[in-house]
């Protein structure tokens, strides 16, 4: 009797739910995302694409290359977009070298106190304004700001121009893109072993040996990930450059905002377009950089 009243009490519990295709699962999983994100941006590309072969230009003039053309011809264009490359190369290195010891020191901390003090030191900033960080170390590092007057009286120098040029620029977006690159280094190096950095001490190595054939091997993924995203937005950057440089540090994003003041918006979309262009050019050879880099360590 209890064998046979089992089995109906058995069989509703073990009967399997009613499963949606697969299709639909990733419809709902991909759709919202696709709808905020992928939708709006190629609209928006189709947008520049119209406004740079002038589609949409209200002189009639019809589809044609001459934007493209003028912008090519033009080799002022051309140094604005080799200051933007300059600045955002300059701020990666900077920011990776930078973020590498701080990870590497996060990862060492052991007080929890500490650990939370550090994190909130490092990440309150982005909790400000781009506007207010800027308007910041412009009143830090002008002619008789903090900087200067500190080293003023520790070693009786001059005020160093450190605002309108790019020393200012550079500085400025160096604090604000520094914990992006913090972040992936720190991912990465907590999945190293430790026991990979023990047993090399172990076994003779120094200590600029173990970080040069070991630590800096096996984080280096973490490194052009952290390189990747703070290209990408250093090269984009525009509050910073415009308040810090003061209109003498030129940036491409700079010249988009202003022909879209004067309602250029086909040079506008022809300048941003080289710019996207030209920051997935970089980020396309450190893509391949990072996957020889697995290949390289997979083999």
């Amino acid at each position: 009797m209890s064998g046979a009243t089992a089995t109906p009490l058995a069989a509703p519990l073990a009967a399997p739910g009613r499963v949606l295709p697969r299709w639909v699962r990733l419809a709902l999983l991909i759709g919202p995302g696709f709808f905020l994100i992928v939708l709006p941006f190629f609209g928006a590309m189709v947008m520049l694409g119209t406004y740079s072969l002038n589609l949409r230009d209200a002189n009639g003039m019809g589809m044609g290359l001459s934007l493209w053309m003028d912008f090519a011809s033009d080799g002022f264009n051309w140094s604005v977009l080799w200051n933007s490359v300059r600045i955002a190369g300059i701020s990666t290195i900077l920011s990776v070298a930078l973020a590498y010891p701080v990870a590497a020191a996060l990862l060492r901390v052991r007080s929890r106190a500490f650990l939370a003090f550090a994190y909130i030191a490092l990440f309150s900033p982005l909790l400000m304004s781009m506007v207010s960080r800027a308007y910041g170390w412009l009143l830090l590092l002008s002619d008789n700001g903090f900087v200067n007057q500190t080293l003023g009286l520790l070693f009786g120098i001059d005020p160093i121009r450190l605002v309108f040029n790019e020393t200012g620029v550079i500085i400025a977006i160096v604090h604000v893109v520094l914990p992006y690159a913090v972040l992936p280094i720190l991912n990465t190096m907590t999945q190293v072993p430790p026991v990979y950095r023990e047993a090399a001490l172990d076994l003779g190595a120094s200590g600029w040996t173990v970080f040069r054939r070991v630590t800096l091997p096996l984080t280096l993924p973490g490194v052009i990930v952290a390189a990747e995203i703070i290209f990408a937005l250093s090269a984009s950057a525009f509050v910073t450059p415009s308040l810090l440089g003061g209109g003498r540090v030129l940036t491409l994003s700079q010249l988009v905002y202003e022909n879209i003041g004067m309602i250029e918006w086909g040079m506008a979309a022809v300048q941003a377009i080289v710019l996207l262009v030209t920051a997935l050019a970089v980020l396309f050879v450190l893509e391949r950089v990072n996957r020889a880099t697995h290949a390289a360590r997979e083999s």
